[in-house]
């Protein structure tokens, strides 16, 4: 919920008027920068992994997507340090400010949810895509690790609705009164 306040001015009165915009309706997003650490702990093991042929067809996650893409590989994030504390206290404030003030409580006396993760990369190329697809889980996220050289420009090329390389995520059903896409840039 935001709240807000404005002020309107005739001639003989000056009118206070404050409100709150609630979001009873579809999904929040929480929006977070994943600490540099985290992000090359991440693609240095995803190197190894992709950079090895016998290691990619081990973690291949690929047959758990929805992509056309090559190269999809499950990553062990119990073995970066403090990251799976960082997923755990991502998800509880989004618990926290999202759900809970719904008045859905999820947390135990001691305060307490259980979650777990599978974590993977979606390493993507040229030509490579990830058509509208949904996460069959409560909670998701997402991250972008590595952005090519050029994504700017490529960007940029397109004239009224730039997406190239975004992500978009999509709810609702379009009206004039409610976003039903949001598109996040790298």
């Amino acid at each position: 919920m935001t709240n807000g306040r404005e002020q309107i001015l005739t001639e003989k009165n000056k009118i206070e008027i404050q409100y709150d915009v609630y979001q009873p309706f579809g999904p929040s997003i929480l929006k977070v920068k994943m600490p540099q650490v985290y992000v090359d702990l991440i693609n240095t093991q995803a190197d190894k992994i992709l950079n090895d042929e016998k290691l990619s067809k081990e973690k291949d996650w690929s047959h758990n997507l929805a992509g056309n893409v090559k190269k999809e590989v499950a990553i062990d994030h119990n073995k970066i340090e403090g990251f799976s504390q960082f997923l755990v206290t991502m998800s509880h404030e989004y618990i926290k400010r999202v759900i809970s003030d719904r008045g859905i409580h999820l947390f135990s006396n001691e305060g307490e949810t259980k979650v777990s993760f599978s974590v993977w990369v979606v390493s993507q190329y040229a030509g490579d895509f990830n058509p509208v697809h949904i996460h069959d889980s409560n909670l998701s996220g997402v991250a972008f690790l590595k952005v090519p050289a050029g994504f700017e420009e490529e960007y940029k090329k397109e004239d009224h609705h730039p997406t190239a390389g975004c992500l978009e995520f999509l709810g609702s059903i379009p009206n004039h009164f409610a976003r039903h896409s949001y598109v996040a840039k790298p």
